[in-house]
């Protein structure tokens, strides 16, 4: 398929590539992140999957999800009482063997790991949707604040966002069940992904469907094997009962956030918007680009627990969007300067990330209501090109 022009004129920049001046940027970059990680370890997340895979490897798998045992742990490792492990049991299986290593080294084998995660994901995009623009999402995406939290933390969001990345391609080349196999891995954080489970049910795609339940029934024999049955029939219980922290709540850029931080988090009306939220990606999916776009916000939306490094996923509806013709060209600048400029804006000054659900709120709306072509006629209308 030949390379589109990005404006008339211009020819397209080259497709992604690791040289050598991303080279240097990047081991730039991941000395900071290093750096800042050492120096404020105990504030971020990776400790927890790293005690949590302690509890493992130094015999108390069948305490995994007693308060009281992580909270031993939690002392020995030098973790604040509120960071909770509430992830299912598989989700530390790419952290047990890093595990044995000081926490500062595996952790600078995990952020090597989400580099490498983060590349693969915008490379996927890029092919599926034959945007070309250089290595400049590389750059940008370090630079926006989800994906830059992501790093500091060592989360596991970079995982999901190449598992929906991977899911997108096998599912735009017909492997329908193979996809929904892939998209189970995104249950390393399950809440993730209920969204988009509904918006399939609703569609009834059975094979998708069917991929995914094979999948997580495999991993939930992982799971069973990690830590037993009767701890893993807790979790459930563990998971509704170990509450989230009220501080977080105004850091949840979902319908839970939102509402909470306007004094209305009704639980009749977080109900109501999020069947409606999912309802409506369904009713729009009339084709992939679009309809993967609306479901992956509608499961960031619905989703009853979103953490800021979780906004990383909007990087796929981003590519789609633009796909689709959903997403002007002649705005891409100004959408792009308005994503990294305002995150790091609220964080400096403070400000309620949940905030961050009105403009996903507003992308939901647009690429579920604006009709196809009107974007791409005023593209064309302009002299910009969208890929065929």
């Amino acid at each position: 398929m030949p390379r589109q022009r990005t404006k008339p004129g211009e020819h397209s920049l080259e497709p992604l590539q690791i040289d050598l001046p991303l080279l240097v940027i990047l081991v730039f970059v991941f000395a900071v992140f290093l750096a800042i990680h050492i120096r404020f370890e105990s504030h971020y997340d990776f400790g927890v999957f790293y005690y949590a895979s302690h509890m493992i490897l130094e015999g108390s798998r069948h305490s995994l999800y007693d308060i009281r045992a992580q909270h031993a742990f939690q002392l020995q490792y030098h973790r604040p009482f509120d960071t909770l492990f509430r992830n299912p049991p598989f989700a530390l299986l790419p952290i047990l063997p890093l595990a044995k290593l000081p926490i500062a080294v595996a952790f600078s084998v995990w952020t090597l790991a989400s580099f490498a995660l983060l590349f693969l994901s915008l490379k996927i995009l890029e092919s599926e949707t034959q945007l070309f623009f250089g290595n400049w999402p590389v750059l940008l995406s370090l630079a926006f604040a989800p994906v830059m939290a992501s790093f500091l933390h060592g989360q596991f969001s970079l995982i999901v966002v190449a598992c929906y990345a991977a899911v997108y391609a096998l599912w735009r080349r017909g492997k329908l069940t193979l996809g929904g196999l892939v998209l189970s891995v995104a249950t390393v954080k399950f809440q993730l992904v209920i969204g988009l489970v509904a918006v399939l049910l609703l569609r009834r795609r059975w094979r998708e469907l069917a991929g995914f339940a094979c999948g997580s029934g495999a991993l939930a024999l992982l799971s069973l094997w990690m830590v037993g049955f009767p701890l893993l029939l807790l979790y459930p219980g563990f998971v509704l009962h170990s509450d989230t922290p009220i501080s977080e709540l105004p850091h949840m850029a979902n319908w839970q956030g939102l509402l909470s931080i306007n004094g209305i988090n009704y639980p009749t009306l977080l109900l109501v918007l999020s069947v409606g939220t999912v309802a409506l990606a369904a009713w729009a999916w009339k084709d992939l680009e679009r309809g993967f776009a609306a479901a992956t916000l509608a499961a960031m939306l619905v989703s009853y627990h979103l953490t800021p490094q979780d906004l990383s996923l909007v990087l796929v509806p981003f590519y789609l969007g633009l796909r689709a013709g959903a997403l002007s060209w002649a705005r891409l600048p100004f959408l792009v300067g308005f994503s990294i400029v305002v995150p790091i804006a609220m964080v400096i000054v403070h400000a309620p990330l949940a905030f961050l659900a009105i403009p996903l709120i507003a992308a939901f709306l647009w690429i579920t209501t604006e009709p196809r072509e009107q974007d791409a006629r005023k593209d064309a209308e302009r002299g910009y090109a969208l890929p065929s």
